[in-house]
């Protein structure tokens, strides 16, 4: 199997709501994408794969799986994959109880999700971050962060149910209430409770008929289990037992997924609150160790904890204080435990960060290197101009895109004898002078060169060839006045240039050949003016 058929067979199983199905091609996927080197593709089959732990709930394996995809992601600078890989880093690192760690990873999913127009993308960021600081206790921000997801869903276009926030919304109420009950003795009033769930009840008769979008039919039945498994629990501490017990044998038989699902941990505390309502002291203490047992399959930390907590006050109420205690510190064993591992989690996390910031410099450096080497390799080393190859490069853009360009060769009269009588270090310097005046006489879509030895090229752009040749006659005059006597006594330089404008059905070779022949004819001119003068030098 390849690469692109592994990929379509995961996801399509996915999407089908096989997530078993969905692993095997996962597996191949990632391996296929890690022996071809590619890390986009092992960034999108590591979030497949989260994704199927997650659905299947497993937490502690789409965990590390999510975070390598988000960071995956973030270097290749791909947002929307890390915001969905940060959805489910913040979900399982929730239900392990690393609660910081899933706000943080929630809070960026939340900002890079506002960095788009997907709105619906923005909902369920708001509903992750919302749910994870429910699972943290952290109620008053809970509530005005789900309240903005509710908002965000009715605006979005088409509408989307706000039906999960509305849920969670309740979730927050009702954990809130078990927390007070355990510190005052006592459940307050259930009135915000009550609304939430009364709200719940009619956007959920909208997403069962069908009116809304936002939910498939797989999580419309869910929500349904988790509305009346709430529902029950309110009746419950209302005192309305009789009519919670039709209520709870109705949610369990909308239960999905059977024991491998958090919604089971859920419906292990109602059977809990409904025996100790009824002082079946027994059948209270079973269901809140059931409670832990099945948070602990689906890894919900924050459910065992809520386990252990009920359990021991389920034993206190029996008269039991020594059983109650011992519940009281397994709970507090297990909190301890979750703080050594977040902060472990953490440890990991800014060792990634140091190790991702040495890569970044390394990247960096090589980055640099190589740009040092790309311009080292289109220069002149020691006239700073650009080389031939260079030139040849910019001359064959030039000769395919036509328009009006002239080019200029330059030659150093007599060369040969500045290096013999003045000696090469002499011939050096006025190499890099005359490449210095070049540059001074050149307008800035122009370009000067080396060809090699003493051979230099002007590339002018947008010039005719009676342009051309009137800055060639300004930088042959420029060169001859030059100051020549600063470098050593007695040396005097001139130079010979010859033009040439583009012809059509130039090649680079016919053009410079053009060029080439006007240089020498300038060469003999100058040769010829020697002698009229007395001068004996042959023209080189």
């Amino acid at each position: 199997m390849d690469l692109l058929t592994s990929s379509q067979f995961a996801q399509a199983a996915l999407q089908a709501g096989d997530a078993l199905a969905a692993q095997a091609p996962g597996d191949e996927w990632l391996l296929l994408a890690m022996e071809a080197g590619d890390p986009a593709q092992q960034a999108q089959a590591l979030l497949h794969l989260a994704r199927c732990d997650r659905a299947l709930h497993r937490p502690r394996e789409a965990r590390p799986r999510s975070e390598l995809a988000a960071r995956l992601f973030r270097q290749l600078g791909e947002a929307a994959g890390e915001a969905s890989a940060l959805s489910v880093l913040a979900h399982t690192a929730s239900l392990a109880g690393h609660h910081e760690e899933a706000i943080e990873a929630a809070l960026l999913g939340l900002r890079l999700a506002q960095s788009n127009t997907d709105g619906v993308a923005q909902v369920i960021a708001l509903q992750d971050l919302g749910a994870c600081y429910v699972w943290a206790r952290s109620f008053e921000r809970a509530q005005q962060v789900l309240r903005q997801a509710a908002d965000a869903a009715n605006a979005c276009k088409p509408r989307q149910t706000p039906l999960a926030a509305c849920l969670w919304l309740a979730t927050a109420e009702l954990l809130r209430l078990a927390g007070e009950r355990e510190q005052r003795g006592q459940l307050p009033t259930l009135g915000a409770l009550e609304a939430h769930l009364i709200n719940a009840r009619h956007l959920l008769g909208e997403v069962l008929e069908g009116a809304v979008g936002g939910v498939t039919g797989e999580l419309a039945g869910e929500a349904q289990c988790w509305w009346t498994l709430m529902q029950t629990l309110a009746q419950i501490w209302k005192g309305a037992s009789g009519l919670a017990q039709p209520e709870f044998q109705q949610a369990l038989a909308l239960l999905p997924g059977g024991d491998r699902h958090w919604l089971a941990a859920l419906a292990a505390w109602v059977q809990a609150e409904l025996a100790w309502s009824r002082r079946l002291w027994p059948q209270a203490r079973r269901a809140a160790s059931q409670l832990v047992m099945q948070a602990d399959a689906v890894q919900h930390e924050p459910l065992a904890q809520l386990g252990e907590l009920i359990a021991s006050q389920i034993e206190e109420q029996q008269g039991q204080p020594q059983r109650a205690l011992q519940r009281m510190r397994a709970l507090r064993e297990r909190e301890a435990r979750v703080r050594i591992a977040s902060l472990d989690s953490r440890t990991d996390a800014v060792q990634w960060q140091l190790d991702a910031r040495r890569s970044e410099r390394d990247r960096a450096q090589l980055a640099d290197q190589a740009q040092r080497l790309e311009k080292l390799s289109m220069e002149d080393p020691l006239t700073g101009l650009a080389n031939r190859r260079s030139f040849e490069a910019q001359a064959d853009v030039l000769l395919r895109t036509g328009g009006v360009v002239s080019v200029a060769l330059i030659d150093v009269d007599h060369f040969k004898k500045v290096n013999d009588q003045h000696s090469h270090l002499v011939g050096d310097q006025v190499l890099s002078q005359i490449a210095r005046l070049m540059r001074l006489h050149v307008r800035e879509q122009d370009m000067a060169a080396r060809l090699a030895g003493d051979e230099f090229v002007l590339l002018l752009r947008g010039a005719t060839e009676e342009i051309a040749q009137q800055a060639c006659l300004r930088l042959s005059s420029a060169v001859r006045e030059h100051d020549w006597g600063a470098i050593t006594e007695g040396l005097e330089v001139s130079i010979s240039i010859g033009a040439a404008q583009r012809q059509d059905g130039d090649t680079l070779q016919t053009w410079l050949a053009r060029s080439d022949a006007a240089m020498y004819a300038a060469k003999r001119v100058r040769h010829a003016q020697g002698l009229a003068d007395g001068e004996g030098d042959t023209p080189d």
